[in-house]
């Protein structure tokens, strides 16, 4: 009962923007409306979802919580990448960008999905650093169609990776991509013409390709690691969980030194459906592993 009426606030939360009176509120319960991110009812197998009548765009809630597994982290290499005291800046931009190397493509979606997600992995020998919560630029080749003889213009991506990458040796960054695609509201055809340049160039690059690079860019959203103790509750929906599974990678999956988090990570995750999670196994992992250090709440459309 105590995870159902949970999961309740937990749909208000995410429905109202920070700092209003509804934020944390408005369970349709009564008794006590506040979250406890420390409560025990989440410790041990339990799978609860409940329907809300809050919006009609929220169906579903699912919070998850599992029995405590064994712990083991990855190994990271350089140590040289804890370093710098400031994260690294436009380092290579539009004008005199980085080569870099496709070495995977993988869909991370399932059929029913609405649309294609993947997940791309790009070598960039360690030649371009960056730190968790920052985005790398990517120049997607041809002509800009809005300026005949001009190169195609840069388009953002959050870094869904930690420093070291997903090989941890600090020379590869990955990006979560959905492929944009056109379809004509008249005919209910996709139309080619109208595609998104960059991401149907990264969802269809093979192992080997080129891709330029530009960037890290940005300072907003780097992880705060002043306080390893403390709580930090990210939401999201689809690719925009990309800086996060940085985040908790680096929490839980490698062996930082300089790091040892031991505080509190919550993560709100909007799909379409089933089919659109996106790194379930490694958040479910992480549940297995760290259940007093990690929840994990999908709300399904």
């Amino acid at each position: 009962m105590a995870s159902a009426a949970l999961g309740t606030q937990v749909a208000a939360a995410a429905l109202a923007p920070v700092g209003s009176d509804g934020f944390l509120k408005g369970s349709s319960r009564k008794g006590n409306n506040s979250l406890n991110f420390r409560s025990k009812p989440w410790v041990g197998k339990s799978l609860a979802w409940e329907k809300t009548q809050q919006s009609r765009h929220l169906n579903k809630v699912f919070c998850m919580s599992v029995q405590q597994a064994s712990k083991s982290k990855v190994a990271v290499k350089p140590v040289e990448l804890e370093n710098a005291k400031e994260p690294p800046l436009n380092l290579y931009k539009p004008k005199e960008p980085y080569t870099a190397t496709i070495v995977s493509v993988e869909r991370i979606v399932g059929p029913k999905a609405p649309g294609e997600t993947c997940h791309i992995v790009i070598d960039h020998g360690g030649n371009v650093p960056y730190w968790e919560g920052q985005s790398y630029g990517v120049i997607p080749p041809g002509e800009n169609p809005k300026k005949p003889g001009s190169p195609n213009t840069v388009r953002l991506y959050s870094i869904a990776s930690t420093r070291y990458g997903d090989s941890f040796d600090g020379k590869t960054a990955s990006l979560c991509v959905r492929r944009a695609v056109y379809y004509d509201p008249e005919t209910g055809k996709e139309d080619p013409s109208k595609k998104g340049i960059c991401s149907n160039f990264l969802c269809d690059s093979k192992p080997g390709d080129k891709v330029q690079i530009t960037g890290p860019s940005g300072k907003i959203m780097l992880l705060p690691e002043d306080d390893p103790n403390a709580t930090h509750i990210m939401i999201a929906t689809g690719t925009g969980v990309a800086p996060y599974r940085g985040y908790l990678r680096r929490m839980f999956m490698e062996d930082v030194s300089t790091y040892k988090f031991g505080g509190l990570a919550w993560l709100f995750l909007g799909v379409a459906n089933s089919d659109s999670l996106l790194y379930d196994e490694e958040f479910t992992n992480y549940l297995q592993q760290y259940p007093d250090n990690f929840r994990f709440c999908v709300l399904q459309a």
